[in-house]
């Protein structure tokens, strides 16, 4: 007699597949709402250079006159209010949606000055620094 089959239970094969399916189902659920989430904001760029911040907001199919930028305190927000398409398409694998974005400014932003520019798709919002408020640099050694 074997001893594998002393162990060998009968539904034990089907639950297992149940099991592993449930988690493959719970796996995909968050990877859709991940992307989902991804692709409702648009992805940010920030470069920090000796008297600025730039933003860079990846925003294709836009007009600059639909963005809305303004700043509430120390917040910088930027959004758009798309407009529904009326096109019934054959095939539709992007849609430039409504979004808003927040950012906090740093107490180093001249908030004043901020100005902004779109071109190629790419929103760029220069934040410059206040006089004085530059960036420094100290290496910390690893112990």
């Amino acid at each position: 007699m074997c001893h594998r089959k002393a162990f060998y239970h009968p539904g034990a094969h089907a639950s297992m597949e149940a099991f592993k399916r449930s988690r493959r189902g719970k796996a995909r659920k968050y990877w859709k709402e991940q992307f989902k989430q991804s692709m409702s904001q648009p992805p940010v760029n920030v470069l920090e250079e000796d008297g600025q911040f730039l933003l860079h907001l990846y925003a294709p199919g836009f007009n600059k006159e639909d963005f809305l930028i303004a700043t509430i305190d120390n917040t910088l927000s930027i959004s758009v209010d798309a407009k529904e398409d009326d096109n019934t398409w054959k095939r539709q694998e992007y849609v430039a949606k409504s979004f808003k974005r927040r950012f906090e400014l740093s107490d180093k932003v001249d908030k004043e000055a901020i100005s902004a520019k779109y071109e190629n798709g790419v929103l760029i919002v220069t934040l410059p620094k206040l006089e004085g408020m530059e960036t420094t640099r100290q290496e910390i050694q690893i112990a």
